[in-house]
């Protein structure tokens, strides 16, 4: 075995050792066997974290575990693995380098067997959110998130889409003819990464309500400063409820509304409220309100009602831990004015303790 990869097998170890990522086979012994021949190469000469990479070569079937420098990826987290491929995800903190600097790769095979060789890992793009969430061919997308001056390419699904203008941390494409609704696809000299959400075709899908354009404003609750929202009013349990940017606590776009739930509150659903600025509303006509809703903790739930009242009570919805679209269908009859603010009554069990994370509300006639 030649003394740089004893070095480096020995470095790997105790690295991993000290962030509890390396098993008692990773570390130097003078039985391992040197099978580096095995693999041939990568998916790309570069990548980057995050980045999806698949290595080639042969009896790849038997590979346990990879190293990237000293993060490890485990068998049971390759997104495939046959006897010439294996394909994973970069873990995201990996470091990289812009000087050309070569990062160690360990594969490490059933029982002494090794293979050594290195790849660049550079910066990869990352994309935060997007807008619209729907869009029609022809019409202008808009990504936010950084390093986009490494992009070479847009795709959704297969269909490639057409820059028109980008920065680092913004970038615009022509939503391609021919499209699906499917996630976006950056492609860049590291590799390719995806948005978290689909962008919705509405060539594909022309009845989606992420396809009709929202009546009440500030639909995505992406606007307002500190915990207020523009065009929307907290009034009942406004203490209750404040903004949030983290990500997983909204569904899409940076921002959405937060509902933390103490059980503290007597009962009557109408004691938090978040209450929409007045919309035009045709007499007799019927509205539908959709909403994306998830909780910390399952156990209590909520519904939309109206104001001024018509008597428009439907029964709470149950939110679960993972995001949902609810729809609440407000029939004709109950629609008397010609303006109205649609209201979510978010106190439904009220001695559940829990936290809604609330996003993109959207008001559409039927």
């Amino acid at each position: 075995m030649k003394p740089k990869k004893i070095i480096f097998i020995l470095f790997v170890c105790m690295a991993a050792l000290s962030t509890t990522r390396c098993n008692n086979d990773e570390g130097i012994t003078f039985s391992m066997k040197d099978v580096s021949a095995r693999v041939t190469g990568f998916s790309n000469p570069k990548t980057g974290p995050g980045a999806e990479l698949t290595i080639t070569g042969s009896q790849l079937e038997t590979v346990q575990r990879i190293f990237i420098g000293t993060e490890r990826i485990l068998k049971k987290d390759f997104v495939s693995q046959t006897e010439s491929a294996i394909t994973f995800n970069v873990p995201t903190t990996v470091g990289t380098h812009t000087d050309g600097t070569l990062t160690d790769v360990l594969v490490v095979f059933n029982g002494p067997e090794r293979a050594f060789t290195k790849i660049e890992v550079v910066p990869l793009q990352a994309i935060s959110s997007f807008t619209p969430y729907a869009a029609a061919p022809g019409e202008t997308v808009t990504i936010m998130g950084v390093n986009f001056n490494l992009v070479t390419g847009v795709k959704l699904g297969d269909v490639s889409a057409t820059i028109t203008s980008q920065s680092p941390t913004l970038l615009k494409f022509t939503m391609p003819a021919g499209a699906a609704t499917n996630r976006i696809t950056l492609v860049g000299e590291a590799g390719s990464s995806r948005s978290a959400n689909n962008l919705v075709a509405c060539s594909g899908s022309p009845n989606s309500p992420d396809c009709a354009t929202a009546l009440n404003l500030n639909s995505g609750l992406e606007l307002g400063t500190g915990d207020d929202f523009t065009n929307w009013g907290k009034w009942n349990g406004g203490s209750f409820q404040v903004a949030t940017t983290v990500p997983g606590e909204y569904y899409r776009g940076s921002r959405a509304l937060k509902v933390i739930r103490d059980g503290s509150l007597a009962s009557g659903q109408w004691r938090i409220q978040f209450v929409s600025d007045p919309v035009a509303t045709d007499i007799g006509s019927s509205y539908t309100v959709y909403v994306w809703a998830r909780a910390a903790v399952a156990g209590a739930g909520f519904r939309v009602s109206l104001n001024p009242d018509t008597g428009f009570y439907p029964g709470d919805v149950a939110v679960t831990p993972q995001w949902q679209q609810f729809s609440f269908v407000v029939p004709g009859e109950r629609i008397q004015n010609a303006s109205t603010r649609f209201v979510l009554d978010l106190n439904g069990t009220n001695t559940a303790v829990t936290t809604f994370y609330i996003d993109d509300i959207k008001v559409i006639k039927n």
